[in-house]
């Protein structure tokens, strides 16, 4: 049985942002513009302390598939939260609806309930439809993502100062590597990140966090 999946704490320098872990995997919740929070990425194994502190934080009014992969706690955060509204990306939604049996809404809804400061990507070049959240926080710039890159195995809230990326993800995510890494290549260039909090590991934080992304972009793609 899965480890119950830990409450839900803020993230350091991403106000309105907070995460929580079930094993290695991290779920990130994201405050809307109506009080609510936008779940990205449910993980399986709720658990009590998880569900309470969801419920000291406020309600639950959307769960984001992140890519057709990310499927797994889904129906146990749908049976949790009822009155919460799926969505995904348009290429995510097909694959999730036949692995999940439950109907999945677009991302039009979610980017309009988003703050000013919070923006949903859709990367180009991918075959999963992940959708990645920017956010602007006091002067820098914070990327959940789920698999393009990831952080060395840690404690749960830990940060790390090495940027990974998931062995499978050249293969499984990626369909035209020409157009993600150029797509990804003007994200970093023009607003580059300081802090990665993706759903593999630990969050990622270090000065070099541009220079090494780049690097680990050239050598996979």
């Amino acid at each position: 049985m899965s480890k119950s999946c830990s409450p839900f704490t803020a993230v350091e320098g991403a106000e309105g942002v907070f995460a929580a872990q079930s094993g290695t995997l991290r779920c990130s919740a994201i405050r809307l513009k109506s009080g609510g929070l936008c779940l990205y990425s449910p993980v399986s194994s709720l658990g009590e302390e998880a569900h309470e502190s969801l419920a000291r934080l406020g309600e639950v009014a959307v769960l984001l598939a992140p890519n057709h992969y990310h499927n797994k706690g889904v129906a146990e955060y749908v049976e949790a939260f009822p009155a919460a509204r799926l969505c995904c990306s348009a290429p995510a939604k097909v694959r999730l609806e036949e692995i999940t049996g439950l109907v999945f809404g677009t991302l039009d809804d979610l980017e309009a309930d988003m703050p000013p400061d919070v923006e949903v990507l859709a990367p180009e070049g991918l075959k999963t439809g992940e959708v990645w959240i920017r956010v602007r926080a006091d002067g820098h710039l914070v990327w959940i993502l789920a698999d393009a890159f990831s952080g060395p195995k840690g404690a749960i809230g830990s940060y790390a100062d090495e940027v990974l990326m998931l062995r499978t993800f050249p293969k499984l995510g990626v369909a035209d590597k020409g157009a993600y890494r150029s797509w990804l290549d003007k994200q970093i260039t023009a607003e580059p990140p300081s802090l990665i909090i993706p759903c593999h590991g630990s969050m990622v934080r270090s000065p070099s966090l541009v220079h090494d992304m780049t690097v680990l972009i050239k050598s996979c793609f």
